[in-house]
């Protein structure tokens, strides 16, 4: 009754999820998060039987408040990510550090209306590389000789204000309501991501960047084959130069997604995937969104208005999932906004779950590639971005990646360990051009980052994904132009691991 809550969209429960059935079907039409019915998964039940003691229910068993009916279902909890640190390959000696408090709410009625909320508040100061990365991707404020940059921006955090000695002050908050009328048919509104494919990180649509307010219908057509169409209001954080308004407002653009996925058989899916940014505002004026942007059917925006036009910008690709073993899947995407200049995006995965038959032994090889522009656009406001963020993948532009990952729990004791080497065109510690506009010639500075990190932790409780660990990161930075760095970070903490934190760029 309570399954059609969204599962989190944290990588540790994900890799659980598309390995839980042990068969050769796959999990998903190929995004993320879905409802615990479509990944035939199973939310925490009250133990009550079992266990009587209310401390230790609560503590290591189910939320904090859960309220089991038959015909409906509450769970409330506090939520926690409290850390501090050292990088102990830098001079400095300042402590690192996460202060994370909030609280989730969800619940459904019926099995019919289900709903999700969450409010995070954080103050934390990060590394010098992290640092840097937030800061250039920070807002931007018109003066009289052009944009001034201010207040970093933190991927899947949001927009910060300073808090103390280099540390930031941020909030965020993701809700949903879903409706599910027919089995088919799912509606859902609130303010949060969507993931698109089955890998680590996307090349069309990912949680990288923040939440936005949209709206999805997920319409499954007839069995095997599912459409899904969504609409969404976006933000560059550029304050626009003149308004009425006390504060000036940022530039508004709106996302479509149309998305056509066929399961050929219960273990091979394949996704068609079009993106559309549509601006609303430029520095100093607005303007109505073409009727065409709301059109409902998938590659017509790209057939009408080309790839690029004024005020469109369109991104196609292809999502694929095979299964062929109930212990192993390999999944790939293909991207691109231009096809005859040969823009492009390509990604090549597998996943290994229950491996040799350990349960919960997960492992994952991905590959990931990008163009130099492919993200851009011509009109620097329409780049592939929410917040000044990536949309798809964490570095943007002009990278080949190879990420390596595996995690194994022996009941509440885990190790999750993943490498990350990539060679970027793009600067080591200026990010403010990532997305500057394709007529503008790219910089020309190959960078090499390794970036490896191991987390030994204690889940104690696998309701909220409540978590002690203590973690260790390297860092690795080299470019011909900027010479060489590291970093080398030790963190010891607890957390409610039920989202992604992308920082190993």
């Amino acid at each position: 009754m309570a399954q059609e809550i969204l599962i989190p969209s944290a990588n540790n429960v994900k890799d659980e999820v598309l390995f839980s059935n042990k068969s050769k079907a796959i999990i998903g039409d190929g995004f993320f998060p879905i409802s615990y019915t479509k990944a035939n998964y199973y939310l925490p039940n009250k133990d009550t039987l079992k266990e009587r003691n209310w401390v230790i229910r609560k503590m290591f068993k189910e939320h904090f408040v859960q309220i089991v009916k038959d015909k409906y279902f509450l769970a409330i909890d506090p939520l926690f990510n409290v850390a501090i640190g050292k990088d102990a390959l830098q001079s400095e000696n300042s402590y690192l550090y996460q202060n994370t408090r909030g609280a989730q709410a969800f619940g459904s009625i019926q099995g019919i209306l289900s709903f999700y909320t969450a409010f995070y508040e954080n103050q934390a100061r990060f590394s010098e590389f992290q640092n840097e990365y937030f800061k250039d991707r920070g807002e931007l404020y018109p003066t009289a000789s052009g944009y001034t940059k201010d207040n970093a921006v933190i991927p899947s955090g949001g927009r910060t204000k300073p808090f103390k000695t280099d540390g930031f002050d941020y909030a965020s908050a993701v809700s949903y309501v879903r409706l599910t009328p027919l089995k088919e048919l799912v509606i859902q509104f609130g303010n949060m991501p969507r993931f698109f494919g089955w890998g680590y990180r996307s090349m069309l649509l990912s949680d990288n960047s923040y939440n936005y307010t949209h709206l999805a219908i997920d319409w499954e057509i007839s069995p095997g084959l599912t459409y899904t169409f969504m609409r969404g209001k976006q933000l560059n954080l550029s304050r626009k130069k003149h308004t009425s308004f006390v504060e000036k407002p940022y530039e508004r653009k709106g996302i479509g997604v149309h998305y056509l996925s066929y399961r050929v058989f219960p273990s091979l899916v394949i996704g068609l995937f079009e993106s559309t940014i549509y601006l609303r505002d430029e520095a100093e004026s607005s303007q109505r969104v073409n009727p065409v942007f709301y059109n409902p059917i998938i590659g017509l925006n790209t057939v009408v208005k080309g790839f690029e036009k004024v005020d469109v910008k369109n991104i196609l690709g292809l999502n694929a999932a095979w299964k062929f073993h109930p212990q192993h899947m390999v999944y790939l995407q293909a991207v691109s906004d231009q096809l005859k200049k040969f823009e492009f995006g390509f990604q090549l995965g597998y996943k290994a779950g229950n491996l040799f038959n350990v349960d919960h032994l997960n492992f994952q090889l991905e590959y990931n590639q990008a163009s130099n522009s492919l993200y851009a656009a011509e009109n620097q406001r329409m780049a592939y971005t929410h917040f000044n963020l990536p949309l798809a993948h964490t570095l943007g532009n002009g990278f080949k990646e190879l990420v390596v990952r595996a995690n194994y729990k022996w009941k509440s004791i885990y190790i999750d360990a993943s490498a990350v080497y990539y060679r970027a065109n793009q600067t080591m510690k200026d990010k403010s051009n990532l997305f500057q506009s394709k007529s503008i010639a790219g910089t020309e500075n190959l960078v090499n980052v390794f970036n490896g990190n191991v987390e030994l932790g204690y889940e104690f409780n696998p309701a909220t994904q409540f978590r002690a660990f203590v973690s260790a990161n390297y860092r690795r930075a080299n470019s011909a132009n900027e010479g060489l760095s590291s970093q080398g970070i030790i963190m010891i903490g607890m957390r409610s691991a039920l989202t992604n934190r992308y920082f190993d760029f």
